[in-house]
């Protein structure tokens, strides 16, 4: 079991008791990992080493039947065809079977497979001492020694004991089988970690190589790669792709492994501020994200452009991404970008679906129009915009705080300047200046005379009349300024940690109601975190769910909702959530949900 503990705007997973994995014959076909451990694998039909046709155990697959496990039993009996090509399954494999040793021992197989060995083997004391002549079968007592092995292995990786996992592994190399795959990556990770690299790259290559599974191939190379270099990838993805082929098995999502990888550490590239693609690396990620439609990648496309002033670029990708998946987040780049290139009409038109119910967006119209004040006092005039506007329309928040201070020092300090850089300071996570900023810029506002109504001011009026066309006759009212201030205020106290003290004030606060239910889905986030961390996963998910009725979830939160699943024993729930994650966008926490909740369905013993 996998405990996750998300933060703001991150998810840190953290590994507790992992989910034990389906256990494998030994046999013939053992591969040497390192001296003294070995994976088992199955042999390959026409290897010579199958096993004579009749001598197959049907033990296990007997078992997995009667309790019907079906998932458990597909994966028997792919199992004991790759052992024996010229076996097939029991006629009989659904009918009830005989006791013919006068012991029935499915509960001992019961306890077993939940994972209560120590119960099992009193049990089978127990058994022995009322029945002296009755022996437990060789597979019970062997699939109980792998199981505990197996434990003593997880338990081990699971508390960072790396050498603790070697010499585990060592000692029942059965245990670190294609069948028990997770025991495999568990292996290798130690290796890793006691930095014997090339010892773990060997423990990868021979899963890719004599595993025949492609799913499981592929999900090697990308527990992999927290570990190699991109050459030793290169060289896996090839051996995965090609390597003692299975029947039926297309290794395509193979060959794809070694791109997605790469596609994922571009883009985590492109959004380092300092960051720069090769027009080689650049087609590839946008060939990529064009042929999965993935709207999040794309938005980061698009704010990879946007900070180098390629506004049409920026303008293409955001378009992109609006266009597959509809956000505010899209909105507010297509605002930006559009103002970058000089196209106001279509920056507000980009921003009407939103206006009045997103604070990102409702922030970037100002680039497009200014509020009075903001550029020291008058509005740009035919120079175009301020050095301001142009700071936040390519994100350059630090250039923001000196272009803020430039405007004051010429045209003198006004609240709408306070209140931007208070916006600015909280971007640059500096939430306790932020809010002074805010404070600041209240007490000014006081001070300043009202801004005209549309009445007193006719240009306003027709500005007014031409924003209502374009978002139509719904769209809530633009916030007051004492309002921006309040709001700015409130989201500075909670970027600093008084989530308490924001959800006492929060009926009161003078706070428009978009705003309130922003503020009110950010405090929901970060009590469903605080659930998770507790182990209360029933809140985590109860808070996700009033969240989400305010608000679409974001991925850090999804991934915090699989978690909360998994944890829950909602596999398939928990499964279905990651892989919808990992489909629009695979990083390394997607995976590992996808990973954890496909073995323990599949696997779980």
């Amino acid at each position: 079991m996998r405990l996750a503990v998300p933060l703001l705007g991150a998810l840190m997973v953290v590994p507790l008791v992992a989910a034990p994995v389906a256990l494998a014959q030994s046999g013939p076909g053992g591969r040497a990992l390192a001296p003294g451990v070995k994976v088992e694998v199955a042999p390959a039909p026409g290897s010579g080493t199958a096993p004579q046709p009749g001598t197959v155990d049907e033990t296990a697959l007997r078992y997995y039947a009667r309790i019907g496990d079906v998932e458990r039993l597909e994966a028997e009996i792919a199992r004991l065809r790759a052992l024996d090509p010229s076996w097939d399954p029991p006629k009989d494999l659904f009918a009830p079977q005989p006791v013919t040793s006068g012991v029935d021992e499915s509960p001992f197989w019961t306890l077993v497979s939940a994972g209560k060995f120590a119960e099992a083997r009193a049990a089978i004391a127990e058994q022995r001492r009322k029945t002296p002549s009755w022996q437990p079968s060789a597979k019970l007592l062997q699939e109980l020694d792998l199981a505990e092995g197996s434990g003593r292995l997880r338990s081990a990786s699971d508390t960072k004991r790396w050498q603790d996992v070697v010499d585990a592994a060592a000692a029942q190399p059965e245990a670190v089988a294609c069948n028990r795959l997770d025991n495999a990556w568990r292996l290798a990770e130690a290796y890793a970690e006691l930095k014997q690299t090339d010892r773990a790259f060997d423990t990868y290559k021979t899963v890719v190589s004599q595993c025949p599974s492609a799913k499981e191939r592929r999900d090697t190379i990308f527990k992999a790669s927290r570990y190699l270099s991109p050459a030793q990838l290169r060289e896996l993805t090839a051996l995965g792709a090609t390597a003692n082929p299975a029947p039926g098995e297309d290794y395509a999502s193979v060959r794809a492994a070694e791109a997605e990888l790469e596609t994922g550490r571009l883009l985590e590239r492109a959004g380092n501020a300092k960051g720069n693609l090769s027009a080689t690396e650049l087609a590839q990620v946008e060939t990529t994200v064009r042929e999965r439609r993935d709207a999040d990648s794309a938005i980061s496309l698009g704010w990879y452009f946007q900070s180098r002033k390629q506004y049409a670029l920026a303008q293409s990708w955001f378009s992109e991404a609006n266009g597959w998946t509809p956000s505010d987040r899209a909105a507010e780049g297509l605002i930006l970008a559009y103002n970058g290139l000089g196209k106001k009409a279509e920056a507000r038109e980009a921003g009407a679906p939103w206006r009045g119910t997103s604070s990102r967006v409702d922030q970037a119209l100002k680039a497009v129009d200014p509020p009075r004040g903001s550029s020291g006092g008058a509005r740009p005039g035919p120079q175009g915009p301020s050095e301001l506007d142009r700071t936040l329309a390519r994100r350059d928040f630090a250039g923001c705080l000196v272009a803020v201070q430039s405007a004051i020092a010429k045209g003198g300090k006004t609240a709408a300047l306070v209140q931007q850089r208070g916006w600015c300071l909280l971007e640059l996570k500096r939430p306790s200046e932020a809010e002074a900023a805010f404070v600041e810029a209240q007490a000014l506002a006081a001070r300043e005379p009202a801004p005209k109504t549309p009445a007193q001011n006719p240009s306003a009026a027709a500005r007014a009349a031409r924003d209502a066309a374009t978002a139509g006759a719904i769209t809530p009212p633009t916030a007051t300024r004492a309002q921006e201030n309040a709001y700015g205020q409130t989201v500075a106290r909670m970027a600093a940690g008084d989530t308490v003290g924001v959800n006492r004030d929060l009926p009161r606060l003078n706070i428009t109601a978009a705003q309130k239910a922003e503020i009110r889905a950010s405090l929901l986030a970060t009590e469903a975190n605080r659930a998770l961390e507790d182990m209360r996963y029933r809140d985590a998910l109860r808070l996700l769910d009033a969240r989400k009725e305010l608000e679409t979830e974001p991925r850090n939160l999804s991934i915090l909702r699989g978690w909360a699943l998994y944890n829950l024993f909602r596999f398939d729930e928990a499964y279905k959530v990651f892989k919808g994650v990992d489909d629009r966008l695979s990083t390394e926490e997607s995976r590992e949900g996808v990973l954890t909740t496909w073995k323990t369905i599949y696997h779980d013993w």
